[in-house]
This record gives C-alpha cells, sequence and structure tokens, in this order.
C-alpha cells in the first residue's frame, strides 16, 4: 500500500499521536500490520469499515501479543504499553483500526496471525494441516484428506507447504499474502503451536501415477447378492504381514485414496488392526460395504473418512438382490455413520426390480446428505448371469445413471480409457489392473506395488472403437470390462451418451 495513503487511512484517521510534519524511519507495528490488512484483495470490506472508539477490554492479551509485544516503540516508545505514560493513554491507530475490526467481525484473529506472520518474515508458527498431504504426482498437489479435494499448486508453493510440514522457518520465501489466506481459509495452513512429529514420504509417483487403491481384503461375505460379479464367498483373507508394506508402498507412490473393500471387508480377521493405523498414512479411507454389520458402537470406533453403502432401492428393490431384512439393515447403517461424523456415500446398481424406486432413493439421499452417490450397471460375469430376470436394457439404464450425484473422482485422463489412475490388490495380496480383471496378475506386494504398476496396459481412447466419438471426454470410453473387449465401446455409456452405437 502507497505510505501516503496509509498514513492518511491509519495515522490520520485513527492515531491521536499524528502529525502530519513529522517523519520517522521507523514504524509502530500496529501501522504495519493495519497497511498489510488494508493492502490485501481478499478483504476490501476493511476499507469500509465503520471504526468506534478503542475499548482496551477487546481481546487485550491477544491484541498485546499479536500487535505489540513485537513492536519496536515497545515500552520505552510506547504510552500506551508502558504503564508509566500520562492516564488515558491511547494506543496507536493501526491499533485502534484493528480493535475496532476484531470486534465487528470484518477480519477474524487468523487474518492478523497472517499479517503478523508476513511482518515477521517467520511462517513457524505455519503448519500444514494434520488433514492434508502433499503430493508429487504429474504436477505439484496438496491433498485435503478430510474433504478429498485436490489442490494443483505451483513448484514454489508446493516448496514453502513443504517447510511449514516439516515446521522449518521460511524466511528466505515470501509468499502472496492471499495465497496464505486462502490456504488458511480452505483448510490446507492453519497456526500451531509446538512441533508436530509426521512421517513424510519423499517420493515421487510413477508416471502415470496410482491413486486410487481398490483393495479386497477379504473374500467372505454374509450375503448372496444376485449381482455380485465375484461370485461364491471364499475364505480367503489379505495376510496381516502385508497391511503396512502395502499402505507404506502406496504413500511412497503418492497415492490418495484406498477403497477398502471385499466380500465384505467387515468380516475381515484383522480389520481391528488395519482400522487402529490407517491414521498414520496420508491417505483416505474408504470403508465399501453392504451395511449390514454396522451399528453405533461399530461406527463411532471407525477412523476411515467415508463409509460406502450399498442400496439397491427402496425395501422391496433392495431385498430382490440382496435378502429379506437387509433393507432396514442398511437404513440403521446410515444412520449410524451420518451420527458418527463420516462421510457416507451410496453405490447403487441398476436392475429390473428397481426401476420405480429412483424417485424414492433421491429423497432418501437426500434426507441422508449423501457425499456421492455412485450409480453403476452390472458386469455380467460372476452371480449376475445366473439371473437374466434382472437384466435392464441399456437404454432403459442409462436413463437412471444421471440421477448419480458427486463425483470427486480425480482418476480421469483426456485421452485414456478408465483405469489410468487405479489399481486392484487381492486378497492373497496379487495386484491386478481392477477386481475385475482378477485373472490377469501384474505382480504381488511382497515384489512391490511400484513393480506391477508398470505393468499396468494403459490404452488410449484413439485406439478404441470411441476414438471418433464427440463424447468421448466426458465418457472416457467407460468400463473396458463391461465393454467385453478392451477396444470396444460400452453401450450402457453410448446410451447414457445418446450416441447411435445401439
Amino acid at each position: 500500500m502507497n505510505l501516503e495513503i496509509a498514513e492518511k487511512e491509519i495515522c490520520q484517521a485513527h492515531c491521536n499521536y499524528y502529525k502530519p510534519s513529522r517523519v520517522e524511519d521507523e514504524r509502530c507495528r500496529g501501522f504495519r500490520l493495519a497497511s498489510l490488512l488494508l493492502s490485501q484483495e481478499a478483504l476490501p470490506e476493511v476499507r469500509n469499515s465503520a471504526v468506534g472508539p478503542f475499548d482496551p477490554s477487546y481481546e487485550k492479551s491477544f491484541l498485546r501479543k499479536t500487535v505489540c509485544d513485537h513492536c519496536p516503540f515497545l515500552v520505552d516508545g510506547c504510552d500506551f504499553t508502558s504503564g508509566d505514560g500520562p492516564p488515558g493513554a491511547m494506543p496507536c491507530g493501526g491499533l485502534v483500526l484493528i480493535s475496532s475490526l476484531l470486534k465487528n467481525a470484518t477480519i477474524r484473529e487468523g487474518d492478523l496471525q497472517l499479517v503478523d506472520d508476513i511482518d515477521r518474515k517467520d511462517y513457524s508458527s505455519l503448519s500444514l494441516s494434520p488433514e492434508c498431504a502433499l503430493k508429487r504426482l504429474e504436477q505439484y498437489y496438496v491433498y485435503h484428506i478430510g474433504h478429498d479435494d485436490l489442490y494443483e499448486i505451483n513448484e514454489e508453493a508446493f516448496h514453502f507447504l513443504q517447510k511449514c510440514d516439516i515446521r522449518a522457518h521460511s524466511k528466505w520465501f515470501e509468499p502472496d499474502p492471499s495465497f496464505i489466506k486462502y490456504c488458511i481459509e480452505e483448510g490446507l495452513l492453519e497456526h500451531r503451536s509446538g512441533s508436530l512429529s509426521k512421517k513424510v514420504w519423499p517420493d515421487t509417483a510413477p508416471l502415470p501415477s496410482l491413486r486410487y487403491l481398490e483393495w479386497l481384503v477379504t473374500r467372505k461375505c454374509n450375503l448372496r447378492c444376485n449381482h455380485c460379479y465375484l461370485g461364491e464367498p471364499e475364505d480367503i483373507e489379505f495376510p496381516e504381514e502385508l497391511i503396512e508394506p502395502l499402505l507404506e508402498q502406496f504413500s511412497a507412490m503418492q497415492g490418495l485414496r484406498v477403497l477398502v473393500s471385499g466380500g465384505e471387508p467387515t468380516l475381515y480377521k484383522h480389520f481391528q488392526y488395519l482400522n487402529d493405523i490407517i491414521d498414520q498414512y496420508p491417505l483416505r479411507f474408504v470403508l465399501l460395504t453392504n451395511g449390514v454389520t454396522i451399528n453405533p458402537s461399530f461406527a463411532n470406533g471407525l477412523k476411515f473418512q467415508e463409509v460406502q453403502i450399498s442400496l439397491d432401492g427402496m425395501r422391496k428393490g433392495h431385498e430382490a438382490i440382496r435378502g429379506s431384512g437387509t433393507f432396514s439393515r442398511v437404513l440403521s447403517a446410515m444412520e449410524s455413520i451420518k451420527n458418527a461424523g463420516l462421510d457416507l456415500s451410496i453405490a447403487t446398481m441398476i436392475h429390473r426390480e428397481n426401476l420405480s424406486d429412483w424417485d424414492e432413493m433421491r429423497r432418501l439421499i437426500e434426507r441422508y446428505e449423501v457425499k456421492d452417490w455412485n450409480i453403476d450397471y452390472p458386469c455380467n460375469c460372476g452371480r449376475w448371469e445366473l439371473h437374466p430376470d434382472l437384466f435392464v436394457e441399456e437404454k432403459i439404464a442409462s436413463e437412471f445413471m444421471k440421477y448419480g450425484i458427486g463425483g470427486s473422482y480425480h482418476g480421469n485422463d483426456y485421452g485414456w480409457t478408465c483405469g489410468r489412475h487405479l489399481a486392484g490388490v487381492l486378497p492373497n495380496g496379487d495386484v491386478c489392473r481392477c477386481a475385475l480383471y482378477s485373472d490377469v496378475v501384474l505382480g504381488n506386494v511382497i515384489t512391490g506395488l511400484r513393480q506391477a504398476w508398470e505393468h499396468v496396459q494403459h490404452i488410449p481412447i484413439a485406439m478404441t472403437s470411441c476414438r471418433d466419438c464427440v463424447h468421448v471426454d466426458q465418457c472416457g470410453g467407460g468400463c473396458r470390462y463391461r465393454a467385453g473387449d478392451p477396444y470396444a465401446k460400452d453401450l450402457v455409456m453410448c446410451a447414457l451418451f445418446c450416441t447411435n452405437s445401439l
């Protein structure tokens, strides 16, 4: 901010000690911080706020600590703070302005702490939020694990946030105040006293990056769903001794989200051990469950950030493929998850018995403030092949796929088919492209997740029958497995986008 304008708006307007003819080399901190606040475009309301009389009792200790304790005129040159000044001594104009803005809620304490850091060129009190992690994927990112938001940043901002993450002083770097303010408002940075012990995985991601891990921890299940692509349950479970190596490897590869599935993952015999350790990793954990085993006590003990529950219709439609008595237990599970403060998402398969349920399901979804409603059409494999009476034509199914909401997936790449950033891990430790391709083994957790990822065949759209479709950027070619051939069209998605492929 121009010095002349700052003097007029701060000193001349609010300071009892202001003398137009006086020239001083050094300015009080009240002036410096107030001028920084006024210079931020992110706080235009500051300039237009009415300023009332100074209230010495308002936030006195906070203002003293933040503004006055680092002022060059503290005690010896300040009648207000010395205690020896004349009765009724007033603070500087900057402190008057700042106090009034805080009292009127025009600014928050965080705004003042921000400009305090900038003025002192010391960002050691800023720390990366415990819910955030820095990720070096194809570009530089900061990932908010709690919100499942991925923010692309430049290299300079990445290194600044990296310094904050390890609590090192960053005097060498003066970031744009609006950038720090944005990071604080988005929950990426926070002010923290004392050190924060965090493990850092400095490795870079492979290219393309592996961002999502579909992890089948068990083949055990408590239901016999008519549409299950896996077929009959089996007594196969992911080895306990490989849990930590897998999570270490995925963290080192800069992964984002782990989808813990099955079978029914809550039946996994090492589930409690897994749940106990997942908060040690810079990853978002999503539990994919049929909901039958979830009660309030179980939900309250989960360290997962999100739970996705299968809801395949209202009572009649849901139980047509999941079994009698399951619908009420799903509703109870949804209630438990929401009451536990976890993100709730819903997965729904389209089938013949739920075609009349969609509007009612949508009202239910809205009532529970569901984060994502993932709607899909079953692949013709597993137990689904045994129930042709439940099949729905692609054109009909595509109309119900439009009910979906959300879409926090960060894995699409223009020009490539599905699976560009996804891999599956099976209960025996084998790594595959996804669980639908469980018969094509790429490697094993024992020999290394990164090595297995290197064997994934990534298919360009240009090599498929979708290459000339005008909708290909939105559709991405759909599901390669459901298409029946890696290079064919997914007719369900063709119907959704109203192409003439049918």
